[in-house]
């Protein structure tokens, strides 16, 4: 496992990339960016964007039989924020893996989404990751 410094005493953990499964809807699914893991007994949060995305899909795993609570946030514009903008947002709850489809803006040039979730128990991780087509 790799250390980066932070300032401060803060160290941020580069765990290898676990795979995480494409949502199950149809559609070209390409993930954005690097799945995302959590320490053990702790939440994570991490955002990403997605270039005229025609779909947004989010993956949660878990190997814990607890539950996976969280939340998702989004944000698409067109062209630029002068321009028509929404903001929506959701939840994620279910056992080992929780799917989310944010809605995308017709025509949406560039949408950010935000996920949250809460540690699952006092051991487990859970593995995140999120997708366009």
């Amino acid at each position: 496992m790799q250390w980066i410094a932070i300032t401060g005493s803060a160290a941020l953990a580069l765990a290898p990339g676990f795979t995480v499964p494409r949502p199950p809807a149809p559609g070209a699914w390409h993930q954005l960016g690097a799945s995302v893991t959590s320490r053990p007994g702790k939440g994570l949060n991490f955002f990403r964007t997605a270039m005229s995305p025609q779909g947004l899909g989010i993956v949660v795993t878990s190997s814990s039989n607890r539950p996976i609570r969280g939340s998702w946030s989004s944000w698409c514009e067109i062209a630029d924020d002068d321009g028509p903008t929404e903001e929506l947002q959701g939840t994620l709850a279910g056992v080992k893996t929780v799917i989310a489809y944010p809605h995308v803006l017709s025509g949406a040039t560039r949408c950010y989404v935000s996920v949250y979730t809460r540690a699952p128990g006092p051991a487990a991780k859970t593995v995140a990751a999120q997708f366009s087509y």
